[in-house]
């Protein structure tokens, strides 16, 4: 085998790894929060809007991935594909950085101005249709940049700088500002300062920053995730943008060249298979309902102050067999 059948079939192995990652973690974390009412808050269905994003990167993008290892075309289907495909990507890209940054505020008003709760982007019906229609809309012009350059979907020449420098602004440098910005303040609050509470439930008070403080370290790993994930696919975008016009790289360091690009876009396509299992590990609720699958139990997982259904069909069910044996005594 030559090195580049060896390099095919590597990333091939691994882009079907990281698919069935992302079809199996992102299908789970849905159903979850579809079939456990407990689980469902802000944050749980920002997760949903991920898993959606990601399982539209494993089902479009991560297959169009692997073909480009193997055939190359210049069909209206294939140049209807290139386009269709990256429209997706980012797209999907752009709709998990703008949830993160939901996130990001939500925890922000819950900590640090937790007496304000009638804000409208804290209502799920609201801020995922918005959430989605400004991906679209931001990420309109991928259709008219992209081509295929040689055979291979690429951005057009002369759109090339100032398309991967609006990705990189919108899609990565500014959202993350915004989020290190909240996530910090509201680390200043949670573990530098006491929370300011009325003397008389400063008990209950207390109790509930053990979980806030648990959700901040659960998506302050999220973030930190993704940027290290998706950090080395902007620096090369930008990198080539900027290098344009320079020399061809020489005959020796293509080989190297090539694999660092491959490597690159599997990283950031490995954050949708990180994504739901980083979510199901880390909360508290969806790890116990996700046990509760696998060791095929049905109990329910309920929020602070309610009781599971399933307990209470039990206690009831009891009951009833009570009373029938007794009648029958």
């Amino acid at each position: 085998m030559t090195d580049d059948d060896i390099i095919t079939l590597s990333m091939t192995v691994l882009y079907v790894i990281i698919m069935i990652i992302a079809l199996a973690g992102n299908t789970l974390l849905i159903y979850i929060v579809w079939k456990k009412p407990g689980t469902r808050n802000l944050t749980s269905f920002l997760f949903v809007n991920m898993a959606v994003a990601d399982l539209m990167v494993a089902l479009f993008q991560m297959p169009v991935s692997i073909t480009h290892f193997y055939v190359y075309g210049s069909s209206e289907l294939i140049i209807f594909h290139c386009r269709f495909v990256y429209y997706v990507f980012y797209v999907s890209a752009t709709a998990s950085i703008s949830c993160l940054t939901v996130m990001a505020f939500d925890r922000y008003f819950a900590v640090v101005h937790p007496f304000r709760r009638s804000l409208w982007f804290r209502k799920p019906k609201i801020i995922t249709p918005i959430i989605w229609i400004s991906s679209v809309a931001l990420m309109s012009i991928v259709p008219v940049a992209f081509k295929l350059i040689e055979g291979k979907c690429g951005v057009e020449q002369s759109l090339v700088l100032p398309f991967y420098a609006c990705f990189f602004a919108v899609g990565f440098l500014l959202p993350l500002a915004v989020i290190s910005v909240l996530y910090t303040k509201v680390a200043r609050k949670l573990w530098l300062h006491e929370v300011p509470v009325d003397h008389n439930v400063s008990g209950s008070q207390r109790k509930h920053e053990i979980p806030k403080k648990k959700v901040i370290r659960m998506l302050i790993i999220v973030v930190v995730v993704f940027a290290v994930c998706w950090l080395p696919l902007h620096v090369y975008q930008m990198l080539t943008s900027v290098a344009l016009g320079s020399s061809e790289p020489s005959e020796k360091l293509d080989l190297y060249v090539t694999v660092l690009v491959y490597v690159c876009y599997w990283l950031s396509h490995a954050n949708s298979a990180i994504n739901p299992w980083l979510y199901i590990g880390l909360n508290g609720k969806m790890k116990a309902a996700f046990n509760n699958m696998i060791l095929c139990r049905n109990e329910g997982i309920t929020g602070p102050g309610q009781v599971a259904l399933t307990t209470t069909r039990r206690s009831r069910l009891r009951s009833k067999k009570s009373s029938m044996l007794e009648a029958t005594l």
